[in-house]
């Protein structure tokens, strides 16, 4: 099977768009998205809705989880914006209608195709990361309660990974709607899209570019929470 994974798409319509017409140049035989499809962008609803017309499976992530069920803010002093990815994560839960949230409640926690395990944060949970720097026991540990399946996908860290345990690998493919990286004291958001394609043992990472500009025009003109500060996160490239 010819697989074509996205993940953390996080309500960026212009970088899920030109990811979309990527993959279709791929002639994949099936689309898989590994969650987080909702929130934090400026189209959250029109991103669930193409992802459901594209015929993806689709995991649930916890920004999706967090738009069927949220909670009031709580800091948690992981990072110096909470407030704010709140705010914008609440706007977006505010956009779905019946329709997008029927569609979030078809979510599967944990999916499994073809010597293929898929999952978010890892198959025990949404908001557990598993990667690069993972303990080895950890993760033999996770493959003895959720099976053997030589390849295991997961999304949450928007860092595309390939590890290799003795036969087994481990992929994230990064991040659709979101890629960031450092850049001397912060961190920024790229209009990269990242995906991978898997065919049998050959594995494709690609990125794809879009225009950073149709992000900040919807952030500022869909009404977004703290607008200027969110348009300003964005650079191309």
């Amino acid at each position: 099977m010819r697989l074509a994974i996205i993940a953390d798409i996080h309500g960026n319509l212009p970088a899920l768009d030109a990811v979309l017409a990527d993959i279709k140049g791929q002639a994949p035989d099936a689309l898989l998205c590994l969650g987080d499809v909702a929130g934090m962008n400026a189209w959250p609803a029109e991103c669930i809705q193409l992802l459901y017309a594209a015929g993806a499976y689709t995991v649930l992530g916890n920004a999706d989880e967090d738009a069927l069920n949220p909670k009031p803010f709580a800091p948690r002093g992981l990072f110096p914006d909470e407030r704010e990815i709140y705010d914008l994560d609440e706007w977006g839960r505010l956009q779905l209608g019946e329709a997008e949230l029927t569609l979030l409640r078809g979510y599967q926690p944990v999916i499994e195709l073809p010597n293929l395990l898929a999952f978010h944060g890892s198959p025990e949970s949404c908001r557990e990361s598993i990667g690069a720097e993972t303990p080895e026991a950890q993760l033999d540990e996770l493959r003895f309660r959720f099976g053997q399946h030589p390849v295991w996908v997961g999304g949450h860290t928007h860092a595309p990974l390939l590890r290799s345990l003795g036969g087994w690998r481990l992929l994230n493919p990064g991040s659709v709607g979101l890629a960031y990286e450092r850049r001397g004291e912060r961190y920024i958001n790229l209009s990269r899209a990242e995906y991978l394609v898997i065919d049998g043992e050959q594995v494709q990472f690609r990125r794809v570019p879009y225009d950073v500009r149709a992000v900040q025009a919807g952030i500022r003109e869909r009404g977004m929470p703290h607008a200027e500060w969110w348009a300003g996160e964005w650079v191309q490239g």
